[in-house]
């Protein structure tokens, strides 16, 4: 098996990406793409390995033995070399802050690592923060938030609340986005809408990647996609979602933000695949924007996979990342 482990990232690392077309991205102009090329042999090689290794079931038999992967994996060595770091701790858990060491932007990005409300920060985040560093220019908050079984919603949103005041003595609000990845997604849109609703300061823009909105995982709509995702389980994924909930009605906008009210809220961007059952839900999102009237700059991927632009030597992430960068900073 460790062969095979071995093999996938031997074949991410080694292969060379293709060349990028520019994405072109007016921020008055909101987005509706679709990505249709054929799928790079790299990202179907991966769903293949991904289906033969089992990944489908891992959230839902960590839950079962209690194996909950909550150690953090450390920034490595070259990211740490490469940029200005300065690392601090809220409650006792570390947050990172990165920046160029030349040349920087004011902006800054926080960014809220997935990992099923479960799983701490992986070596494909910081591959991925390695990447939008390079192609942003801006500075990356990291933090290494509260996980379920021991937290859950409530500590997240305390944490987050001591954080962002924090990054707001040093950069206004018009200067912050909000980037999560899969159930970091969720908690950047709902922690949003927690701070329109007691009348704070918003980001600029919130970047959803592959976001899980829905912990209920009762779209009927899944149910289509659950054979062509190799990588989510839907029972594993409900028994996180329970855990992160902490008893509380699962369809409750704090936790499932996707049933909340999405006014007055920073520009909001989505990233999904065809082949994650998160798409169902991203539909739904986006069709629920449409009747709330706000525009969403929405990017489709055909057959790829959930958080596919972390594996950032895949063509097509290479393709997302530099939409991301034009998003982060658009041509006038």
């Amino acid at each position: 098996m460790r062969s095979i482990l071995t093999l996938i990232l031997i074949i991410t690392i080694t292969m060379p990406g293709q060349s990028q077309t520019d994405i072109l991205i007016n921020k008055d102009i909101p987005i509706n793409y679709v990505h249709k090329p054929s799928p790079s042999f790299k990202s179907q090689f991966l769903q293949s390995m991904m289906a033969v290794l089992g990944k489908k079931n891992a959230i839902e038999k960590r839950i079962k033995t209690n194996r909950f992967s909550s150690e953090i994996l450390e920034p490595p060595t070259v990211l740490l070399s490469d940029f200005q770091t300065q690392v601090r701790k809220i409650n006792q858990r570390k947050v990172w802050t990165f920046k160029p060491k030349q040349g920087g932007s004011s902006k800054v990005i926080l960014y809220i690592h997935g990992g099923g409300y479960i799983s701490n920060l992986t070596k494909y985040d910081w591959d991925f923060v390695k990447e939008l560093l390079t192609r942003t220019n801006c500075s990356i908050v990291v933090p290494d938030y509260p996980l379920a079984p021991i937290s859950n919603y409530k500590d997240v949103y305390d944490y987050f609340d001591t954080l962002y005041v924090e990054i707001l003595t040093e950069t206004p609000p018009g200067n912050i986005i909000f980037m999560g990845n899969s159930c970091g997604g969720g908690i950047a849109l709902g922690y949003a809408q927690k701070l329109r609703n007691e009348n704070k300061p918003q980001p600029s823009q919130i970047i959803l990647n592959s976001p899980w909105l829905d912990i209920t995982m009762s779209n009927p709509d899944i149910a289509k996609i659950d054979k062509k995702d190799k990588l989510l389980g839907i029972e594993g994924l409900k028994m996180a979602g329970k855990l992160y909930a902490a008893g509380i009605d699962p369809t409750d906008d704090r936790i499932s933000p996707i049933y909340g009210d999405f006014s007055g809220l920073g520009k909001i961007s989505l990233f999904i695949g065809t082949h994650d059952l998160f798409l169902a839900d991203s539909r739904k999102f986006k069709q629920k924007m449409k009747e709330q009237q706000i525009s969403i700059n929405y990017f489709e991927y055909q057959k790829m996979f959930h958080v596919w632009m972390a594996f950032t030597n895949l063509k097509e992430s290479k393709h997302a990342i530099n939409q991301i960068a034009t998003l982060v900073n658009p041509k006038d």
